[in-house]
């Protein structure tokens, strides 16, 4: 998956969860712990999704009730900054 975007959850389980749910809807994800600097300093959890599926993943997760924490995108430097 080239630049992936990062969508933060605040426990394994709702990724888990919210992995599970995109899978069924044709989205590829990965899941990874992310940094504590990008889960407000506690642990959580991330999902890449590729940059096109992002809204549509969203989109979904809404829907399905499944909260996100944050959402993460590569600048053209290659580091991490939140979404608008």
């Amino acid at each position: 998956m080239k630049n992936p975007s990062l969508m933060i959850f605040r426990s394994v389980t709702y990724a888990q969860r919210a992995g599970r749910v995109l899978e069924k809807q044709g989205i590829t994800t990965y899941m990874l712990r992310s940094q504590a600097i990008l889960g407000g300093g506690s642990c959580s959890y991330a999902l890449k999704v590729a940059p096109r599926e992002l809204e549509r993943s969203l989109e979904i997760l809404r829907q399905c009730q499944i909260p996100v924490n944050g959402v993460y995108v590569l600048d053209q430097w290659g580091h991490y900054q939140k979404a608008q």
